[in-house]
């Protein structure tokens, strides 16, 4: 099976959220096959699924800002989006024993092969960090959900760190590798562009798994439901700031009733 790849993205952090949890829905249904989305955000705060806001977010900061606060579905810490940070997410089926180490341990080869290519020497550190140099230059998340592998990451290119810096928050506490808050560009370790390490990315998992890479466009159900998703959850305040939806019974039949 060819490796289904979108080049899609929304200059709306929330629709750009509500797409990952559109795309790995349609991927359960089969709807659509193997997928890997490439795509950048505008100026946003992407929570993980079970993190409060108030400890990982300066809100004083964000509001100054002017950066929005969107939840995602899986977990995971808080990371920061910017028009220098290249976004890629990968949905898959596939049977193994154990997912999220499936997941880590394998399919996230497909960004460490990448960054290579590029001529920088990555590797992995606290399982989902991707580090050169002891500087990490990308985040990872990952979750099975609606019998679907969803891995996503975040690569830093060319992002404003002074601005990460001035957003998100360094835990008190004292159980954590200083190495996922000592951050760096990739731009530092190699000169690259965003269309190199969007083609290495294919390249990488492309290669993982085995396949070749065909170019696509959403289907218009994807699309639709991106737009439900992002009205009846990821655009409200319950969400973003509690976890919480509103009529959850509800918005799951509607999900199924575009999916059918």
């Amino acid at each position: 099976m060819p490796l289904r790849v979108l080049f899609h993205e929304y200059w709306n952090p929330y629709l750009n959220i509500a797409f990952e949890e559109s795309l790995a829905r349609s991927r359960s249904v089969d709807l659509v096959g193997d997928t890997l989305r490439i795509w950048r955000n505008e100026n946003s705060l992407i929570l993980g699924r079970f993190r409060k806001v108030g400890e990982d977010v300066n809100l004083g900061n964000a509001s100054r800002f002017g950066f929005p606060i969107v939840r995602r579905f899986t977990g995971g810490g808080t990371v920061y989006h910017d028009s220098g940070c290249l976004n890629y997410s990968i949905a898959i089926k596939k049977n193994v024993k154990y997912p999220l180490d499936y997941m880590y341990r394998v399919l996230l080869k497909g960004t460490l092969l990448a960054l290579k290519k590029l001529g920088a020497r990555a590797y992995l550190k606290n399982t989902n960090d991707v580090v050169v140099n002891e500087r990490k230059v990308s985040g990872t998340a990952a979750a099975m959900r609606w019998g679907v592998l969803f891995l996503h990451g975040s690569i830093l290119i060319n992002s404003n760190l002074q601005m990460l810096y001035l957003l998100l928050r360094i835990p008190k506490v004292h159980n954590f590798d200083p190495v996922k808050y000592r951050v760096a560009n990739l731009s530092a370790f190699v000169e690259t562009s965003t269309e190199e390490v969007a083609d290495a990315l294919i390249w990488g998992y492309s290669r993982v798994l085995s396949t070749s890479p065909t170019f696509e466009e959403p289907l218009k159900e994807e699309l639709k439901l991106a737009n439900l998703l992002y009205k009846e959850k990821y655009s409200r305040e319950e969400w973003n700031f509690k976890g919480l939806v509103d009529n959850e019974g509800e918005l799951n039949k509607k999900v199924k009733d575009i999916l059918s």
